[in-house]
């Protein structure tokens, strides 16, 4: 996994950090909108919260490259995450689901374990 981010941080961070803020865009105009209109309606739930928060995960540490794991990035997605609930409730169509936020949580928790060790 090293090598991998090692090859990936050969772009400027500021590059990544434009990237992230469009994901964390379309992460949220895709949690808002109709299931309708959902072209990812297929795909499990909680596969699809999992597959993001890993990504922006990703693209959080190589847009802030950092030694370790500062307190603010799993909060800061932790956050995200519960906006990304509120937002989901304030549509009608939508519903608030705190097992949702837990996915942010528990793929940090896994991630520190995985690679840090």
């Amino acid at each position: 996994m090293d090598k991998i981010l090692a090859g990936l941080q050969v772009f400027p961070p500021a590059l990544y950090r434009f990237a992230f803020i469009g994901a964390l865009a379309f992460a949220l105009f895709m949690a808002v909108i109709p299931h309708g209109a959902d072209p990812t309606a297929a795909v499990n739930d909680k596969v699809k919260h999992a597959i993001t928060f890993m990504v922006l995960f990703a693209m959080l540490d190589l847009a802030w490259p950092t030694v370790g794991m500062p307190w603010w990035k799993p909060v800061g997605l932790l956050a995200f995450g519960m906006l990304i609930e509120v937002c989901q409730k304030l549509t009608g169509y939508r519903s608030f689901s705190v097992g949702v936020i837990l996915w942010p949580m528990v793929w940090e928790c896994w991630r520190i374990l995985v690679f840090t060790s």
